[in-house]
């Protein structure tokens, strides 16, 4: 009984892989296979399929590597090390922007365009009442959130950056 498994398993692997290499050559190949599947003599029948295969295994595609650098390698699950000091005295945990235009979404979420360009926009639906020309601070929080609150005030609401 296991035998019979492993030989369908076998089976199943092998139709897999030879479709797969039939549709990737085109109709081409399927019309070889058929011309060799209709010679009636049992040799002459293998050295066809044999050519075929040889054929088959000399243009087979050779999957393209792309080049890691050195940075890219260094930089890989970087953000799991604890940092040091110096590197979180250099690490921005907030900023202080002027808002240039003000704009609300369809579900009343504050859309934020910056003097310095930036575009950011509301996650949350907490109410915070801005005006254009208004001092805010955006700053880090814990697991990726970014909070905005206009300065000296203690209410906050959750943003993403657009732009």
């Amino acid at each position: 009984m296991k035998n019979r498994k492993k030989l369908v398993y076998y089976v199943i692997a092998t139709s897999l892989l030879i479709s797969q290499t039939v549709l990737a050559k085109g109709v081409a190949l399927g019309d070889k296979v058929e011309v060799c599947s209709k010679i009636s003599q049992d040799k002459a029948r293998l050295v066809c399929f044999d050519q075929l295969t040889q054929v088959n295994k000399s243009t087979e595609l050779v999957p393209q590597i792309t080049a890691i650098t050195a940075v890219q390698v260094d930089d890989f699950s970087k953000s799991h090390i604890k940092k040091t000091d110096e590197e979180k005295a250099k690490e921005i945990l907030s900023i202080s922007l002027t808002i240039s235009k003000l704009e609300k979404t369809v579900r009343g979420q504050w859309r934020l365009t910056f003097k310095n360009g930036q575009k950011w926009q509301q996650k949350d639906t907490a109410k915070l009442r801005l005006t254009q020309g208004d001092l805010v601070v955006i700053t880090k929080g814990a697991l990726g959130a970014v909070y905005l609150q206009k300065e000296n005030t203690n209410k906050r609401i959750k943003v993403k950056r657009l732009k």
